[in-house]
């Protein structure tokens, strides 16, 4: 009990530095967000052309190609919108956990030449991404408007599943980040835990269509219930599974806490080999 209480005492303790750094913060991120863009005459409206070119993708294929038929359980029969409602909270956990995979690597001469608080790196590239995300779930909220004329006051909900997932999201990118500092396949081998993650994870369908032997890989999956609470909130306008969020919970506030500490305790060696 003793050591749980000191590895909580550390938690908090990095919890409420990064409270004070929030100036810094907020500068990496606007220069991360604009570097992305630089340069570039649409600048930041890429941010939606480039799910927008994925969803019709993956519409094309399974929609048109394969005639992918929806159920009542999916809120919605136009599948489009079905599927952006489950890519948007994938996209911005893959993207946030893979460019964190080298961000370390990337910014080594920032960590090495000075004091720098190498842990907002990550947190910087997730807020950056979460402009992204936002203006994707806007665009969304606006087409179910359009199309299905109605709007379900449980999207106030969503916030509390977003600061899960950027929880999970930022324990995942603290592990990673700092495990390629000392093992430079593990961005590789992370591009191959995705691709399996993604497919296993309800994005192009519904849970229930998963065989019964392999549910339980969607019930101990944080992705598998942010999307099945984005689908909630946003098609069915029902209250998302009160289970569901407090297994989400669980997990995205341990990993938080089990990355953030592995973290601080490795930094300090980043010096070294970087």
């Amino acid at each position: 009990m003793s050591s749980l209480a000191a590895h909580w005492q550390i938690a908090s303790t990095f919890a409420r530095n990064l409270g004070r750094r929030r100036g810094l913060i907020f500068n990496l991120v606007a220069r991360d967000f604009k570097q992305r863009y630089i340069g570039s005459s649409m600048g930041w409206l890429w941010a939606a052309v480039h799910p927008l070119v994925l969803l019709a993708s993956y519409t094309f294929v399974f929609a048109v190609v394969f005639k992918v038929k929806l159920g009542p359980e999916a809120g919605t029969s136009n599948y489009a919108i079905f599927l952006f409602a489950g890519i948007l909270p994938w996209l911005l956990f893959q993207e946030t956990v893979q460019r964190s995979a080298n961000s370390m690597v990337d910014y080594a001469n920032l960590i090495t030449k000075s004091v720098f608080p190498a842990e907002l790196i990550p947190i910087a590239i997730f807020l950056s991404n979460m402009l992204n995300h936002l203006l994707g779930l806007l665009i969304l909220v606006l087409v179910v408007l359009g199309t299905a004329q109605k709007f379900s006051i449980l999207l106030a909900v969503l916030p509390l599943y977003i600061l899960l997932l950027g929880m999970f999201t930022m324990g995942v990118s603290w592990l990673v980040s700092s495990l390629n500092v000392f093992l430079r396949d593990t961005a590789q081998v992370l591009t191959i835990v995705l691709t399996f993650w993604f497919w296993f994870t309800p994005i192009f369908f519904t849970v229930d269509r998963l065989p019964a032997r392999l549910r339980f890989m969607a019930m101990w999956n944080p992705l598998a219930s942010v999307v099945s609470a984005y689908r909630s909130c946003i098609l069915l306008e029902r209250w998302p599974s009160a289970v569901e969020l407090g297994q989400l919970t669980l997990i995205s506030l341990g990993t938080f806490i089990v990355g953030g500490l592995f973290f601080r305790h490795s930094k300090h060696a980043f010096g070294d080999v970087l």
